[in-house]
Protein backbone atom coordinates (compact mmCIF):
# COMPACT_ATOMS: atom_id res chain seq x y z
CA UNK A 1 0.00 0.00 0.00
CA UNK A 2 1.38 3.59 -1.17
CA UNK A 3 1.68 6.27 1.49
CA UNK A 4 -0.96 7.95 -1.02
CA UNK A 5 -3.36 5.00 -0.71
CA UNK A 6 -2.85 5.00 3.21
CA UNK A 7 -3.62 8.85 3.80
CA UNK A 8 -6.58 8.92 1.11
CA UNK A 9 -7.76 5.78 3.33
CA UNK A 10 -7.23 7.25 6.87
CA UNK A 11 -9.06 10.95 5.05
CA UNK A 12 -11.92 9.33 3.95
CA UNK A 13 -12.42 7.42 7.07
CA UNK A 14 -12.09 10.49 9.22
CA UNK A 15 -14.48 12.31 6.77
CA UNK A 16 -17.05 9.43 7.23
CA UNK A 17 -16.93 10.13 11.03
CA UNK A 18 -16.99 13.69 10.59
CA UNK A 19 -20.15 13.80 8.62
CA UNK A 20 -21.51 11.38 11.25
CA UNK A 21 -20.66 13.65 13.98
CA UNK A 22 -21.90 16.74 11.87
CA UNK A 23 -25.44 14.04 11.76
CA UNK A 24 -25.73 13.94 15.13
CA UNK A 25 -24.81 17.32 16.15
CA UNK A 26 -26.92 18.85 13.62
CA UNK A 27 -29.63 16.30 13.42
CA UNK A 28 -29.58 16.64 9.47
CA UNK A 29 -30.77 13.81 7.54
CA UNK A 30 -28.29 16.01 4.69
CA UNK A 31 -24.95 15.01 6.62
CA UNK A 32 -26.54 11.13 7.07
CA UNK A 33 -26.89 10.63 2.93
CA UNK A 34 -23.40 12.50 2.78
CA UNK A 35 -22.02 10.35 5.69
CA UNK A 36 -23.56 6.88 3.64
CA UNK A 37 -21.72 7.86 -0.12
CA UNK A 38 -18.12 7.63 2.13
CA UNK A 39 -18.02 3.98 2.38
CA UNK A 40 -17.91 3.50 -1.56
CA UNK A 41 -14.73 5.84 -1.35
CA UNK A 42 -13.36 3.41 1.15
CA UNK A 43 -14.15 0.56 -0.80
CA UNK A 44 -12.52 2.59 -3.92
CA UNK A 45 -9.14 2.97 -1.88
CA UNK A 46 -8.76 0.43 -0.35
CA UNK A 47 -6.15 -1.74 -1.75
CA UNK A 48 -6.27 -4.91 -3.56
CA UNK A 49 -4.26 -7.57 -0.99
CA UNK A 50 -4.02 -10.44 -3.88
CA UNK A 51 -2.21 -8.28 -6.16
CA UNK A 52 0.93 -10.48 -5.90
CA UNK A 53 1.70 -14.47 -4.84
CA UNK A 54 4.44 -14.42 -2.71
CA UNK A 55 6.42 -18.16 -1.92
CA UNK A 56 7.70 -18.85 1.06
CA UNK A 57 10.51 -21.27 2.80
CA UNK A 58 7.37 -23.73 4.01
CA UNK A 59 5.71 -23.42 0.34
CA UNK A 60 9.38 -24.31 -1.46
CA UNK A 61 9.83 -27.14 1.03
CA UNK A 62 5.98 -28.52 0.59
CA UNK A 63 4.48 -27.12 -2.44
CA UNK A 64 7.12 -26.83 -5.08
CA UNK A 65 10.26 -28.91 -6.04
CA UNK A 66 13.68 -26.58 -7.64
CA UNK A 67 15.72 -28.67 -9.47
CA UNK A 68 19.08 -27.46 -11.71
CA UNK A 69 19.69 -28.75 -15.13
CA UNK A 70 23.69 -28.56 -15.92
CA UNK A 71 24.41 -27.50 -19.36
CA UNK A 72 27.46 -26.84 -20.33
CA UNK A 73 26.39 -23.89 -21.75
CA UNK A 74 23.47 -22.78 -20.62
CA UNK A 75 22.48 -23.82 -16.50
CA UNK A 76 18.86 -23.99 -16.32
CA UNK A 77 16.77 -23.68 -12.93
CA UNK A 78 13.39 -25.13 -13.37
CA UNK A 79 10.70 -24.57 -10.40
CA UNK A 80 8.45 -27.34 -10.99
CA UNK A 81 4.74 -27.36 -9.12
CA UNK A 82 1.29 -28.84 -8.84
CA UNK A 83 -1.31 -27.20 -11.68
CA UNK A 84 -3.18 -24.50 -10.14
CA UNK A 85 -0.49 -23.75 -7.24
CA UNK A 86 0.03 -20.45 -9.40
CA UNK A 87 -2.57 -17.95 -8.79
CA UNK A 88 -2.41 -16.46 -12.23
CA UNK A 89 -4.77 -13.63 -11.21
CA UNK A 90 -2.10 -11.81 -9.66
CA UNK A 91 0.60 -9.69 -10.98
CA UNK A 92 3.75 -11.17 -10.23
CA UNK A 93 5.10 -14.18 -8.33
CA UNK A 94 7.62 -13.42 -5.79
CA UNK A 95 10.19 -15.46 -5.16
CA UNK A 96 12.72 -15.71 -2.11
CA UNK A 97 16.15 -16.21 -4.14
CA UNK A 98 17.50 -17.34 -1.11
CA UNK A 99 15.05 -19.98 -0.17
CA UNK A 100 15.73 -21.65 -3.32
CA UNK A 101 17.99 -24.69 -3.09
CA UNK A 102 17.76 -26.50 -6.48
CA UNK A 103 19.10 -30.15 -6.41
CA UNK A 104 21.39 -30.58 -9.08
CA UNK A 105 20.18 -33.02 -12.02
CA UNK A 106 21.35 -33.89 -15.51
CA UNK A 107 18.31 -34.70 -17.01
CA UNK A 108 14.51 -33.30 -16.27
CA UNK A 109 12.53 -36.03 -14.26
CA UNK A 110 9.85 -36.97 -17.26
CA UNK A 111 5.98 -36.54 -16.32
CA UNK A 112 2.68 -37.52 -18.23
CA UNK A 113 0.95 -33.84 -17.98
CA UNK A 114 4.17 -31.99 -17.93
CA UNK A 115 3.35 -28.79 -19.32
CA UNK A 116 6.41 -26.08 -19.16
CA UNK A 117 6.86 -22.24 -20.11
CA UNK A 118 10.04 -20.86 -20.07
CA UNK A 119 11.04 -17.53 -17.96
CA UNK A 120 13.37 -14.83 -19.92
CA UNK A 121 14.67 -11.94 -18.93
CA UNK A 122 12.70 -9.66 -19.26
CA UNK A 123 9.86 -11.35 -17.05
CA UNK A 124 12.03 -11.45 -14.26
CA UNK A 125 12.23 -8.21 -11.86
CA UNK A 126 13.72 -7.29 -8.40
CA UNK A 127 11.47 -6.85 -5.48
CA UNK A 128 11.10 -3.01 -4.85
CA UNK A 129 11.04 -3.42 -1.48
CA UNK A 130 12.46 -6.84 -0.04
CA UNK A 131 16.18 -7.59 -0.71
CA UNK A 132 16.63 -11.16 -1.84
CA UNK A 133 12.86 -11.42 -3.87
CA UNK A 134 12.66 -11.62 -7.56
CA UNK A 135 9.32 -11.54 -9.38
CA UNK A 136 7.87 -13.54 -12.65
CA UNK A 137 5.77 -11.38 -14.42
CA UNK A 138 2.68 -13.78 -14.29
CA UNK A 139 0.47 -11.32 -17.40
CA UNK A 140 3.34 -11.41 -19.81
CA UNK A 141 3.50 -15.60 -19.50
CA UNK A 142 -0.27 -15.61 -19.52
CA UNK A 143 -0.32 -14.18 -23.05
CA UNK A 144 2.58 -16.06 -24.04
CA UNK A 145 0.31 -19.05 -23.82
CA UNK A 146 -2.22 -17.67 -25.20
CA UNK A 147 -1.27 -19.17 -28.94
CA UNK A 148 0.18 -22.89 -27.19
CA UNK A 149 -2.26 -25.95 -27.01
CA UNK A 150 -2.18 -25.51 -22.87
CA UNK A 151 -3.56 -23.18 -20.42
CA UNK A 152 -2.06 -21.12 -17.98
CA UNK A 153 -4.19 -23.83 -15.27
CA UNK A 154 -2.27 -26.71 -16.81
CA UNK A 155 1.63 -24.90 -16.50
CA UNK A 156 3.49 -26.83 -14.05
CA UNK A 157 6.96 -25.84 -14.73
CA UNK A 158 8.87 -22.69 -15.08
CA UNK A 159 12.13 -22.66 -16.81
CA UNK A 160 15.14 -20.04 -16.22
CA UNK A 161 18.07 -19.47 -17.55
CA UNK A 162 20.47 -19.28 -14.40
CA UNK A 163 22.14 -16.10 -17.00
CA UNK A 164 19.29 -14.76 -16.53
CA UNK A 165 18.56 -15.21 -12.36
CA UNK A 166 22.28 -14.14 -11.88
CA UNK A 167 21.49 -10.70 -14.19
CA UNK A 168 18.66 -10.04 -11.38
CA UNK A 169 21.07 -10.97 -8.42
CA UNK A 170 23.49 -8.76 -9.69
CA UNK A 171 20.80 -6.01 -10.21
CA UNK A 172 19.31 -6.67 -6.84
CA UNK A 173 23.55 -6.39 -5.64
CA UNK A 174 23.95 -2.72 -7.33
CA UNK A 175 20.45 -1.84 -5.97
CA UNK A 176 21.98 -2.29 -2.08
CA UNK A 177 25.50 -1.03 -2.50
CA UNK A 178 24.54 2.68 -2.97
CA UNK A 179 22.11 2.47 -0.11
CA UNK A 180 25.20 1.37 2.11
CA UNK A 181 27.94 3.16 0.58
CA UNK A 182 26.11 6.35 0.73
CA UNK A 183 25.22 5.79 4.23
CA UNK A 184 29.03 5.06 5.59
CA UNK A 185 30.30 7.96 3.24
CA UNK A 186 27.92 10.33 5.70
CA UNK A 187 29.61 8.71 8.89
CA UNK A 188 32.54 9.22 7.47
CA UNK A 189 31.66 13.18 6.89
CA UNK A 190 30.11 12.94 9.85
CA UNK A 191 33.03 11.98 11.57
CA UNK A 192 35.98 14.60 9.62
CA UNK A 193 33.58 17.44 10.54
Amino acid sequence: MSKKQKWSLVGSILLFVALLGLALLFESELFIYAASAIPILIVMVLPDIRQHQYIQRNKIKNGIQVYKIANEEDPLLVISFQPGFVRWHCRKLYIDLNELHAEPIDVLPATENAASIPVLSFDLSAHPRRTGWFGIDLAQLSQRTVNLSYTTQEVNRFIIQMKDLEAIALLMMASATPLVASKSSSKSNSLSA
